[in-house]
């Protein structure tokens, strides 16, 4: 248990960098988004096109923000739960 712990301490946890989903449905919408954005870039301006990209990243910021906060609440009802189960020695 230390190992994690050190682990977390050092900034070097880090499983949102390893997740992958293996369901069939992600990577078949991660092959439509890339493609409908190819065709986007081809149909738009440059200027047009980088202000997309700009929306993009302020919706990726924005999951960020979301997938820390659903982290972090699921960590603190698992340890909740380890406390009352009397889990936690």
């Amino acid at each position: 248990m230390g190992n994690i712990i050190e682990e977390l301490y050092y900034g070097n946890l880090r499983p949102e960098e390893n997740i992958v989903p293996k369901d069939s449905e992600y990577r078949s919408i991660n092959k439509e988004i890339t493609a409908t954005i190819e065709k986007f870039q081809k149909k738009l301006s440059e200027d047009d096109f980088k202000q997309l990209e700009e929306l993009f990243d302020m919706m990726d910021q924005v999951h960020s923000i979301h997938s820390k906060e659903v982290f972090a609440s699921g960590f603190k009802i698992g340890t909740l739960i380890m406390i009352e189960c009397g889990c936690s020695s």
